[in-house]
């Protein structure tokens, strides 16, 4: 016996003890101080006093006695007590332990609906939260040396190429560099923003905004590749009144248009819809692109997904843009989510408090 249990043990037999003591001494004083009255009231009962010596002598050698029996009984019940109620948290203690080690599957059995219990049930979600983080972080870290491998990999076999004398560092070809190097520095930047929008002391620039107004804005941005691709973007207005990080939504509402254009082939239509819904305002951007199948709706916010298996370049973009903007919108307090029918019509809703 060690740790928490000895030690609780120790604090139950002392109290335990302490509490025992006082009462006895107290009794025993009380039947002393009776029986001495009794002498001094009833002389009569002189004849009988060696009884009743025998007697006072009896009674106190019991209440001892029992008094050493409860202290046993204490002794083994503080034990069991201490037991019970220190095994769930050197459980929890070794859990921990094996936690810090990289033990993530680790968990506590929990039973009951106490303190204690409640402690499991945190400890047990902590590391499940810990486990999904550590496979995101494996995940990244491959995502990442994919998206950087597969650029440096090209600009290597052609500068090797070149210095071979296979190739010839024609103006499209130093071009195609340009391209790949674009595509580099692109993702370190929204790797940047990224881990400065998940940093704890990140914070929103709120000023009261008209939302029509930023919608407008981020539109006008876009619109010239709209027109060079040959899509229809359209909106209507909202005049609502809300407060807003401008620079930040106008990030999230150009990311998204981005996105959809995309994904719309040539005489498709995008529109903008915003309006009030309850306590919140929402905004719709649909367009009737190719459309995300059912099972990649709920991933495509995760860093690097990309609904393309093969991961082609066809469509550009690092993967990082629905996670960033997905991370803003939450900042402001809101929800994002996609529905979509493949094929015919991907919508993306943000939702955001007045």
């Amino acid at each position: 016996m060690k740790g928490l249990h000895a030690r609780l043990t120790l604090v139950f037999i002392l109290a335990a003890t302490l509490i025992l003591t006082v009462a006895s001494i107290v009794i025993l004083f009380e039947v002393h101080h009776h029986f001495k009255m009794f002498r001094m009231d009833a002389p009569e009962f002189r004849s009988i006093q060696p009884l009743v010596l025998h007697f006072e002598r009896a009674v106190l050698g019991s209440i001892l006695w029992t008094s050493v029996g409860v202290f046993i009984l204490v002794c083994l019940l503080s034990y069991l007590v201490a037991k019970r109620l220190s095994k769930p948290l050197v459980m929890m203690r070794r859990a921990a332990e094996k936690m810090a080690k990289g033990d993530l599957k680790i968990r506590v059995k929990t039973k009951g609906h106490d303190e204690l219990q409640e402690l499991g049930y945190s400890l047990n979600k902590l590391a499940s939260q810990l486990q999904k983080q550590e496979t995101a972080r494996k995940n990244m870290t491959s995502d990442i040396a994919h998206e950087l491998r597969t650029p440096l990999a090209t600009l290597k076999s052609h500068i090797e190429a070149m210095e071979d004398g296979i190739f010839e560092a024609t103006p499209e070809r130093m071009h195609s560099f340009g391209e790949e190097i674009e595509r580099l520095i692109s993702l370190v930047e929204d790797l940047e923003q990224l881990t400065a929008y998940e940093a704890p002391d990140f914070v929103l620039d709120k000023e009261p905004e008209n939302l029509d107004h930023v919608i407008q804005q981020s539109i006008n941005t876009v619109k010239e590749s709209y027109a060079q691709k040959g899509v229809m973007l359209s909106s209507s207005k909202a005049d609502i009144q809300m407060p807003l990080d401008k620079k930040r939504m106008m990030q999230v509402l150009i990311n998204l248009l981005s996105n959809a254009l995309k994904y719309t082939p040539a005489g498709g239509t995008v529109t903008v819809t915003a309006k009030k819904k309850g306590p919140k305002a929402q905004i719709v951007i649909a367009d009737t692109g190719i459309g995300i199948p059912d099972e990649d709706v709920q991933k495509v916010f995760e860093r690097f997904y990309r609904t393309e298996k093969s991961r082609n370049r066809r469509y550009g973009g690092s993967g990082l843009g629905l996670t960033i903007a997905k991370q803003l919108v939450e900042a402001h307090n809101g929800e994002i989510w996609i529905e979509s029918i493949p094929g015919e019509v991907t919508a993306v809703y943000i939702a955001l408090p007045l």
